[in-house]
C-alpha cells in the first residue's frame, strides 16, 4: 500500500514538473500578467496603472500620461460622458505575453471587446486590438503604457 502511494507521490511530482517546464520560464510572470488583466476587465483600472502611466485609447484624441484630460475626450455618440460607468464590460484575449529576462517589464497584445450603455439608452459593443507594456512594482505588475483601438469599420 505505501509503494503504491510513494509511487503516485512521485508520478504526481514528475507530471508537475514537466507541466511547469512545458509553461516556459516565465510561467509564474504571465499568469500573475493574467490575474491583473482579469482584474482591469471587472473592476476597472484603478490601481493597477503606474501613476504616470502613458495611455491612448479610441476614447481619446490624443495620448496621456498619468489621468486622461476629459477635455481630450472624443465627442460625438457613445463618448465618454455619455456613458453610463456601472454598464461597461471589457473582455481582453490574451495574443501573447512577453516577459523580459529581468522579470521586471513585460508587454502584452490583445484583442478585446467592449460594451457599455449611454443615459439615452442605446448600447454600444465593438472589438479592438491593444498594446500594453507592464512593469513590476513591489512585486505587483502594474501598467506602464497602453494602445488600445476599436477596428475600423
Amino acid at each position: 500500500m505505501q509503494t503504491a502511494r510513494r509511487n503516485l507521490l512521485a508520478a504526481t511530482f514528475v507530471a508537475s514538473v514537466f507541466t511547469l517546464a512545458a509553461a516556459g520560464p516565465n510561467a509564474a510572470e504571465e499568469a500573475a500578467i493574467r490575474k491583473q488583466i482579469t482584474a482591469m476587465d471587472t473592476k476597472g483600472v484603478e490601481g493597477l496603472v503606474l501613476p504616470d502611466v502613458i495611455s491612448w485609447s479610441g476614447a481619446y484624441k490624443k495620448p496621456s500620461i498619468g489621468r486622461p484630460d476629459k477635455a481630450n475626450a472624443r465627442t460625438g455618440e457613445g463618448n465618454l460622458a455619455s456613458r453610463v460607468p456601472e454598464s461597461q464590460r471589457a473582455t481582453t484575449n490574451v495574443q501573447r505575453i512577453v516577459v523580459a529576462d529581468s522579470k521586471d517589464l513585460a508587454y502584452e497584445y490583445s484583442t478585446f471587446t467592449l460594451a457599455y450603455d449611454t443615459k439615452d439608452g442605446k448600447h454600444f459593443s465593438f472589438e479592438g486590438a491593444g498594446l500594453r507594456v507592464w512593469q513590476k512594482q513591489a512585486g505587483e505588475w502594474k501598467t506602464a503604457a497602453v494602445f488600445r483601438h476599436p477596428y475600423e469599420e
